[in-house]
């Protein structure tokens, strides 16, 4: 499928571009995303990331996400709109200090590559993209380059500080986000806004064979008695630890087991001690973010590959795209969100069904918290409604979430979720990359970059 994808593209596949990845550790969802775009590139196109070992702005990020003054902070000014405004003003201008390193690191690059003289950038986070474009003029005349500036939108939240003037073209994961952004940017010189499928990684679309689909429905089977297999992505921030680590005692004195994966950091040292105690529970540690990444992704091509994932719902939630028939494609069980972006990611699954709304959620709490069965009347409603779920919200406290994601299995409400079917909405297909590279492509074959 992939190279299908490459033969789509002119410009690119013509290697006439440098692409630059910028990016930043605060959250691994923004390495992801690149990490996802760089498998969707023609083969050999020259491509270079910066801003992965940006470790003061990962430190700021995890207290951001850690501390509850902080975290507190951090909301209001996402939910307020006269703070919000107020904020976004204040860091733009912080930001723009950043110009200096970006002609330092641009300067290494036209050493680097002196015969490439249109410059791509592709940016999945915006800290570096403002003093980019703030110095584009600059770049262009000192380099000699014609800079191309795409911004890649990495949560279905439109907030002010993603409405990035004077880029070319910004990627939005939906209609919905699109028209707010393009608000925000009214009386601006504006980019092109585009609505895409959120970019996955084309790998993780790969069709499961019979046999690897059998291994996760036996999982699923109540009647079958197999060890379900969950997965667990620890956040660069490495927060809920200790909702994790009471969900994984309780869980893994029964039939599961668990795979669990984050950077090694202050924070996660002693978690990570503990659960190593507990049976069933594999770790897999990463001395950096690009590491880690690495390590997630790994676990896809496993021969036990993990049916179910437990995450909260940052970029993670975009997963809920790909079908359960496809590599990537596990249940998603979902922890409490942080911040406004995980709390609009799952407005995002509710919007397009994917997730139990807030009074499906209470019901199937209500039923599921209290015993392992549904109530006959009424079960095969819910694994009708199952069959059409990508993932399910877990409650708050640990030792309900337990019992829980027990009866999600003795109930059969997992094993329905396997039976999904996407509906072809444009904003759930699985080819966001391609979608992202065709339409760069188009824009530099238009421009003659």
């Amino acid at each position: 499928m992939i190279g299908i994808l490459f033969k789509l593209m002119g410009f690119l596949a013509d290697h006439k571009a440098l692409i630059i990845f910028t990016t930043s550790p605060t959250g691994l969802g923004h390495i992801r995303v690149m990490d996802a775009l760089k498998d969707g590139l023609p083969t050999d196109t020259k491509s270079v990331e910066i801003g992965i070992e940006n470790i003061s702005a990962a430190k700021i990020h995890s207290l951001g996400s850690r501390v509850p003054f902080f975290t507190k902070v951090t909301e209001f000014y996402q939910t307020n709109p006269i703070a919000e405004t107020i904020f976004t003003k204040f860091y733009i201008n912080y930001l723009k200090k950043g110009k200096k390193e970006v002609l330092t690191k641009f300067s290494e690059l036209s050493d680097k590559f002196p015969n490439q003289k249109s410059w791509v950038v592709v940016s999945t986070h915006y800290a570096l993209a403002y003093p980019i474009t703030f110095s584009r003029n600059v770049i262009e005349k000192k380099f000699g380059v014609k800079l191309t500036i795409c911004v890649v939108m990495t949560d279905d939240s439109p907030q002010k500080i993603w409405a990035i003037p004077d880029t070319d073209l910004i990627f939005c994961p939906s209609e919905a986000t699109k028209n707010i952004i393009g608000k925000f940017l009214k009386n601006q010189t504006l980019p092109k806004l585009s609505v895409v499928s959120f970019p996955v990684s084309p790998k993780l679309t790969r069709k499961l064979d019979k046999f690897e689909i059998q291994k996760i429905e036996d999982q699923m089977d109540p009647e079958k008695q197999k060890s379900l297999h969950i997965e667990i992505p620890i956040s660069g921030a490495a927060v809920q630890l200790d909702f994790f680590q009471k969900l994984i005692k309780s869980l893994s004195q029964d039939k599961f087991e668990f795979t669990v994966v984050g950077q090694k950091t202050i924070y996660s040292q002693t978690f990570f001690d503990e659960i190593r105690k507990f049976p069933k529970v594999q770790i897999s540690i990463g001395s950096d973010t690009r590491q880690t990444v690495d390590l997630y992704e790994s676990l896809f091509y496993q021969a036990s590959k993990p049916a179910v994932e437990i995450t909260k719902p940052s970029e993670q939630v975009f997963k809920a795209i790909l079908k359960p028939t496809e590599l990537g494609g596990v249940v998603l069980l979902l922890t409490p969100p942080i911040g406004r972006q995980e709390k609009d990611n799952l407005q995002f699954l509710v919007r397009h069904d994917l997730l139990p709304n807030n009074e499906l959620q209470k019901d199937l709490e209500d039923h599921l918290l209290i015993s392992e069965n549904l109530p006959a009347e009424d079960q095969a409603q819910w694994l009708y409604r199952a069959s059409h779920w990508r993932a399910i919200r877990l409650p708050f406290e640990p030792k309900k979430a337990a019992t829980f994601i027990k009866n999600l299995k003795s109930s059969g409400i997992l094993l329905s979720m396997l039976s999904y079917v996407p509906e072809g909405r444009p904003e759930l297909t699985s080819n966001g990359v391609s979608q992202i590279w065709e339409e760069i492509d188009k824009y530099l074959s238009a421009a003659g970059s």
